[in-house]
């Protein structure tokens, strides 16, 4: 069994593996805050960590925002350039690893938005300072940054969901999780099976806290417009297993 990077033969059984979730509501909860808080009629989206589209392709169908798509994987951004097709001249899809750093990317947008735990892969207080650095920076005046997080209790509650299989065609995965509490971080494992061969990722993410996400960001030239507890307007509390983040620049 090869050893491979994350999102690499995963994006061959992804849909698969995420068919559990509503991409449909997340866009439609989504683009309700992007009304709530954005002024501007028709804003254009950065979105990072696209993966293969699906959530793009929804916020595509449910509105008229041009949406610069970007994900680190080049085998995640293959899938999603098939996938948005049909939605030609309403999009653009590019490569970019927010984590590596954002230089040589030039473009701007009225929401910078990452969704479904994307934000987790980031391990380290210095990592999210230069997250929101990035993103503060690629985000137009009035605009605003959108991103969802897992927090410890998500990981702590949801245990009977850590292992996993499913298939597609001829490509078969085996999802396996753990979470150490300690170390705040979640562990998932991932045998995928294809015509291609055997492989294997591992994924490490980290749970962070409330707390933790709201010191780093009043270090940060950003500020907090509202957190939101999972797909509610509630609050977001120390007892939320997800939390959306809505935050605009310091003025």
């Amino acid at each position: 069994m090869k050893s491979v990077k994350p999102y690499t033969a995963l994006a061959d059984v992804y849909d698969v593996a995420m068919d559990h979730v509503d991409y449909e509501s997340w866009a439609d909860f989504i683009l309700h805050l992007i009304g709530d808080e954005v002024e501007k009629s028709n804003p254009s989206i950065l979105e990072l960590g696209c993966g293969t589209g699906l959530l793009t392709e929804q916020l595509l169908i449910q509105s008229e925002f041009f949406v610069l798509a970007t994900d680190a994987s080049s085998d995640m951004l293959r899938m999603a350039r098939e996938r948005l097709l049909p939605h030609k001249g309403q999009y653009k899809v590019t490569r970019l690893d927010f984590e590596s750093g954002w230089d040589g990317f030039g473009e701007s947008a009225d929401i910078v938005l990452l969704m479904y735990d994307g934000f987790n892969y980031i391990l380290t207080l210095e990592g999210v300072s230069s997250f929101l650095e990035g993103v503060g920076h690629h985000l137009n005046e009035g605009g605003i940054v959108l991103f969802d997080q897992s927090t410890p209790a998500n990981s702590i509650n949801n245990a009977e969901y850590f292992e996993d299989a499913g298939s597609t065609g001829d490509v078969e995965f085996v999802r396996r999780s753990t979470y150490d509490e300690k170390s705040g971080l979640h562990t998932t494992e991932f045998e995928i099976s294809s015509q291609r061969g055997h492989f294997f990722e591992k994924h490490i993410q980290r749970a962070w806290t409330r707390t933790e996400i709201m010191g780093a960001v009043e270090n940060s030239s950003l500020k907090i417009r509202a957190t939101f507890d999972g797909f509610s307007l509630d609050a977001a509390n120390d007892k939320s297993e997800r939390i959306h983040w809505v935050l605009e620049k310091e003025i």
